[in-house]
């Protein structure tokens, strides 16, 4: 019997910093034909041989369509629903959105100037914009969106926009459980891992590196502001070891080269999402803290992690071991974000439109 098709449209691809997307196709693919398309080059990509059409041509991208003849569209970020309503309406077959954390917790927005949406338009170019009310509202609720996957806490404010809740189907992260669960020894070092953007506030990695001289402490920083990063970390005193990117199958074993975990955030941004480093840690046994910048961070990491609101507050949390206790509860958490478990949220959205067809 043959696979259904399903034609990916994602802003880049394979993209170091986006794992999710990446092993969620590994665990669909079994079961699946997957077409990539890519709006735009990676600069940091993920080691693989995998196939991806890059093209940011709304005709192009109807004619690999055509070509693959799919039978549901898929993409992730919310901010990407006018592309794939109009390719939807375009080519008469439904889609699904995979939303994360910025794409939902940024700030409203409208549409980018008139002059760049025309050059945009004259080269062909899919519109595509931070979402707001309209745009949020339209897209997710037409006949044709089988449905958006969220973050149980963002429920709430998609809602708000005017999304219907039947729309919006509650999900943890993607994560490959299988290739970080290691219930082997750690080490004693601590790690922070992530891009290096505002929100992350990772100067607050640094200073508490400044305030643990006798630790080991590592930054997994990737692009964006990274330089920033370095020139603070030197100006104090070089207290953090900033490891260039790791390929996604190297990570496990850097992991386990760790004890603790401390995601930092900005606490007046409040858009720190759920990182998905926070699940990959908790399943390689270590321990983890996390900025406690809204109260939903807690139910992501469970009763087997801490939440901090100061440096100094997450120094006395990471002075102590990890214990037995609580590194066993973290692999039972981290495991609610293996896409192996919650796979059947999204491929059943698909079923059912297979099965309407087939009826039709």
């Amino acid at each position: 019997m043959s696979k259904h098709r399903v034609l990916y449209v994602v802003h880049e691809f394979p993209q170091i910093s986006q794992t999710y997307i990446f092993n969620e196709i590994r665990a669909l693919e079994p079961d699946y034909d997957i077409c990539v398309v890519a709006l735009k080059e990676t600069d940091i990509p993920i080691d693989t041989d995998r196939k991806t059409h890059i093209t940011r041509k709304f005709s192009r991208i109807v004619e690999i369509a055509q070509e693959f003849k799919p039978d549901v569209l898929h993409s992730h970020y919310v901010l990407h629903g006018p592309l794939m309503l109009k390719l939807s309406e375009r080519l008469g077959i439904p889609f699904t959105i995979r939303g994360h954390s910025f794409d939902v917790l940024s700030s409203p927005s409208s549409r980018p100037p008139f002059l760049k949406r025309m050059r945009q338009k004259l080269r062909g170019e899919p519109e595509v914009w931070v979402p707001y009310q309209e745009h949020a509202s339209t897209t997710l609720n037409s006949p044709n969106c089988l449905g958006v996957l969220l973050f149980p806490f963002q429920r709430p404010l998609l809602e708000a926009a005017g999304v219907r809740p039947e729309k919006i189907h509650d999900c943890f992260p993607v994560m490959d459980f299988d290739l970080f669960h290691d219930r082997g020894p750690n080490g004693d070092a601590i790690m922070n891992v992530g891009a290096c953007i505002p929100k992350k506030k990772m100067t607050d990695f640094i200073d508490l590196a400044a305030a643990m001289p006798g630790r080991k402490f590592n930054l997994y920083a990737l692009g964006y502001y990274v330089d920033d990063i370095r020139h603070y970390n030197e100006a104090a005193g070089n207290p953090v070891t900033v490891v260039p990117p790791i390929q996604p199958r190297d990570m496990p074993a850097e992991y386990k080269k760790h004890q603790w975990m401390v995601y930092t955030g900005d606490h007046a941004m409040k858009s720190l999402g759920w990182p998905l480093a926070l699940a990959e840690a908790q399943a390689s046994g270590v321990g983890v803290c996390v900025a406690n910048v809204r109260p939903d961070l807690r139910d992501y990491i469970g009763d087997a992690g801490f939440v901090f609101d100061s440096v100094d507050e997450v120094r006395k949390i990471v002075s102590q071991p990890f214990s037995r206790e609580l590194r066993e509860r973290g692999f039972e958490q981290a495991r609610k974000s293996d896409i192996r478990v919650h796979k059947e949220l999204l491929t059943g959205l698909w079923q059912k439109a297979f099965d309407a067809r087939r009826a039709a």
